[in-house]
């Protein structure tokens, strides 16, 4: 006990910190075994990202963009969305191989520095210290609960993988307990450093936070006498100084995400609710499975005795009714913007999330467990008949709300276990009332533990989930010797810039986990007219990702992909040539392709209108533009058999294919012939499936794990169409002389005057440069970028640069300076103070 007072803050760091240790070992991540803790955006996005910023930090290579990260991104808008905690650069000592420790090592930390930081937030609003700087009050013990509540948390347990979210999770108290310093004490140093840093490191929770901290401010205000004019104004000031400070950030994040699927805004008109509140309560119980899906389910648990401790709250004769209204109502408030549209768009920076509910659910934790501990603090004020009251109403409300949600968003194991704990903090609580004196605080102790077990069981029931470590790193080594591979071929070729695309990608960000330049991405920052234009070409696309699947020789072409990796070998055919084998890898290169530039027609420009409603039209009309006597794609008839689970094509001739579905509901489909197989996923997305080249008499055979009966509409490609187009596009290239993160410069000899189109998504932040001259570049498809060239050699130069950076920058740097000025006018005015006090004291 001495070491918990003396290091309180420490003891609650390290309570979660040996719990979360204990799941891992008992999960078997490694090095405990072969499982590692990527779950969901961790395991497809966030990692990946990582390994593009070990790569720039370890290499020195630009921070402002990156190739990649699908056809090419601005990559201070990455880092300001995903990577942007400062903890983050310490990845760099860590070898490339132990990213994935690095994260888990990172998730852990966060989720026991929540811990401290709550237990910090305890002790400075409920005053805990005595003047003697000891901890005296009988609820001390009881506050480590209460700390390890937040950071177990049905929110931690649900999102902790979110490791950008962390940050503010852990932050939050902090900025708190500097609002209640900034307002009762006029000290802002707190205030402003944890919210500049909260919005630093993720903007998106910290909308949530801002929301926070005004009712929050709202509720000092009332309850403070007097100087509240002045306590608005240092409010307000501080607020702003706090967000422009992230402005280096957030400027360039902003123009980034207004190219994405998630830009506009409009607010919902019609008042909707998704559930009714007590169906909620459910989502409080202890090992309730924790919901991540598109339904808005929130993720409220913060340990079963939180619930009951808010009825006792209310019931409690010590604390004052006036005191009970703004919590009581506090807590109303959250259940309804859980449950009601409009206000959880607003709660969600005025936008609806795609699945991931609930994502102001930590903050919900927060109140109810300050609830809750300001309960315990005024234990003498609860009844016999309290806690009766309490622990029945607790565990009807539990047990009711599964009636109206169902077992599927709260099971009934989950109400049962949640009614045992309560009724058990009941009768812990009645002995407590009951007990001696003497044995008061063994029973203390006693309860407290019995809390800790409750939330150290939800956390490794529903918290922490894992996946296997060496499946996900099983293609590193030969990943690394095709790229090797490919990079000598480019290289004997005098090809400096090349796309790769992998058939057996694990994510469609393994261009950022093995380091090269791809046609895929999956990102919220994703340019989303580069998504429509795949779409309208029959490839994969999204909200937030576009996919190199579904692309013809033409298309994949344009978009300069040079090699593909395949798993399997693939039937000889002449559209791709076998480079080399690396281990259980194939390297091929695509016969037809296109460098980075590339001259069209304007009339063909002009002519072409792909469209994603007419995919097949949009393709075969490119090519006859282009020149091709005949369409790319025609629809042939094959001999198909439908069955559960599989589909046979037979076909009569040999030809190189490609089908698309007529509907499918399954989201995984293996094609195989031969020695050649494959397998898409998302097959839901609805893109074309690439066949490969089938000979007279082969079957091709289609499996699905969800035993659908598929049937397939099926294409066969013209070579000498795909020729014809791509020699048209392949009598004008540009030469790339110079590539590098952000300096492209190359030369072109145009023949016949036209576009010169380059396959980079169109952006603010490019410049460029003809024959030294600044020149406007225009837009292809609304997507790619371009420019109107006339007859002539031309040297062509393109210059990145973050757009909003450097003004962003000159707002965080001014925020910073007016800060560091209003602190310096503090000082100086505190010191004629005492200086005027001293010389009136001397008289």
């Amino acid at each position: 006990m001495n070491f918990v007072k003396k290091h309180p803050l420490l003891t609650a760091f390290l309570i979660p910190f040996f719990i979360c240790i204990i799941i891992c070992i008992g999960n078997g991540v490694y090095p405990f075994g072969d499982y590692c803790l990527l779950h969901m955006d961790l395991y497809h996005q966030y990692l990946p990202f990582f390994n593009e910023l070990w790569e720039k930090l370890r290499n020195g290579a630009s921070l402002m963009y990156t190739w990649n990260i699908g056809l090419g991104s601005d990559f201070v808008s990455v880092f300001a969305y995903y990577l942007a905690s400062p903890l983050n650069w310490l990845v760099v000592l860590f070898p490339k191989s132990h990213i994935i420790e690095f994260i888990e090592l990172l998730i852990i930390f966060k989720i026991s520095l929540s811990g401290a930081t709550f237990f910090y937030f305890l002790k400075e609003h409920f005053g805990l210290l005595g003047k003697d700087n000891r901890y005296h009050d009988n609820t001390f013990v009881p506050a480590f609960v209460f700390s390890t509540a937040y950071a177990l948390s049905g929110f931690v347990a649900a999102y902790s993988w979110d490791v950008m979210w962390m940050d503010v999770v852990a932050v939050a108290p902090l900025a708190v307990v500097g609002l209640e310093k900034l307002v009762r004490d006029k000290k802002p140093v707190l205030y402003y450093v944890s919210l500049a840093l909260c919005i630093l490191s993720n903007y998106y929770l910290s909308i949530m936070l801002c929301i926070f901290l005004v009712f929050w401010f709202a509720w000092l205000f009332f309850t403070q006498n007097g100087g509240k004019m002045a306590a608005i104004v240092r409010f307000a000031v501080y607020s702003l100084l706090a967000g422009g400070t992230a402005m280096v950030l957030i400027i360039p994040e902003l123009i980034i995400l207004s190219y994405s699927g998630s830009s506009g805004i409009e607010f919902p008109k019609q008042i909707e609710w998704y559930f009714n509140l007590l169906s909620e309560v459910g989502r409080m119980c202890t090992t309730a499975s924790v919901y991540e899906g598109a339904e808005n389910w929130p993720n409220l648990y913060a340990g079963a005795f939180s619930v009951m401790l808010l009825i006792l709250f209310v019931l409690n004769k010590r604390i004052n009714w006036k005191k009970k209204i703004a919590p009581v109502l506090f807590v109303l408030f959250f259940m309804a913007s859980f449950a009601n549209k409009q206000l959880d768009f607003i709660w969600h920076g005025l936008h609806f999330p795609d699945s991931l509910p609930g994502r102001q659910s930590y903050l919900y934790a927060f109140l109810v467990l300050t609830i809750g501990y300001a309960t315990v603090r005024k234990w003498r004020g609860i009844r016999l008949w309290h806690v009766g009251v309490a622990v029945v109403f607790a565990s009807a409300l539990m047990a009711v709300s599964t009636m109206f949600a169902g077992e599927d968003v709260t099971e009934y194991y989950a109400v049962i276990i949640s009614i045992l704990f309560v009724a058990l903090y009941g009768i812990m609580t009645v002995l407590l009332k009951l007990a001696a004196r003497k044995n008061r605080e063994l029973l203390m102790v006693i309860t407290c533990g019995i809390a800790i077990v409750e939330l150290a069981v939800n956390m490794a029931v529903t918290g922490l989930g894992c996946t296997g470590r060496s499946s996900y790193n099983a293609n590193v080594d030969d990943m690394q010797k095709a790229l090797e591979l490919a990079k000598e071929d480019a290289a004997d070729n005098d090809v400096p810039f090349y796309r790769v695309e992998d058939t057996g990608r694990l994510t469609k960000n393994d261009d950022t986990r093995y380091g090269y330049a791809s046609g895929t991405q999956f990102s919220s920052l994703m340019n989303i007219n580069v998504s429509h234009f795949y779409q309208a070409l029959y490839m994969e696309g999204g909200k937030n990702f576009y996919c190199y699947n579904g692309a013809t020789p033409v298309t994949s072409a344009m978009l300069s992909v040079r090699y593909m990796v395949t798993k399997s070998i693939q039937p000889q055919n002449e559209l791709t040539t076998l480079v080399g084998k690396c281990g259980n890898h194939y390297l091929y290169r695509n016969n037809y392709t296109l460098p980075l530039g590339f001259m069209m027609d304007e009339g063909v420009i002009d002519a072409w209108k792909p469209s994603s409603s007419s995919k097949i039209y949009s393709i075969n009309s490119l090519g006859r533009l282009l020149g091709a006597a005949d369409d790319m794609l025609t629809m042939t008839e094959c001999t198909q058999d439908e069955n559960p689970g599989t589909t046979t094509l037979t076909f009569d001739h040999d030809g190189y294919y490609y089908a698309a579905y007529d509907s499918c509901s399954t989201d995984s489909l293996t094609f195989s012939h031969g020695e050649y197989e494959t397998t898409y996923s998302k097959t839901t997305h609805r893109y074309l499936f690439d066949l490969g080249y089938v000979k007279a008499g082969e079957t091709v055979s289609v499996t699905n794990t969800d035993a659908d009966a598929v049937r397939f509409n099926v294409y066969e490609l013209s070579i000498a169409a795909v020729e014809s187009a791509y020699n048209t596009l392949n009598e004008q290239t540009l030469s790339v002389d110079d590539f590098s993160d952000t300096h492209i410069s190359g030369h072109i000899d145009v023949k016949q005057a036209g576009q010169l189109v380059l396959s980079i998504p169109s952006e603010k932040g490019w410049t460029m440069k003809v024959d030294g001259k600044d020149a406007e570049y225009e837009d292809f498809s609304d997507t790619f970028v371009s420019i109107h060239l006339d007859e002539g050699e031309h040297e062509i130069e393109l210059y990145y640069e973050t757009p909003g950076l450097k003004a962003g920058a000159a707002i965080s740097a001014g925020c910073v300076g007016v800060f560091l000025l209003l602190l310096l006018f503090r000082q100086i005015v505190k010191r004629r103070s005492r200086l005027k006090f001293k010389a009136n004291s001397d008289r």
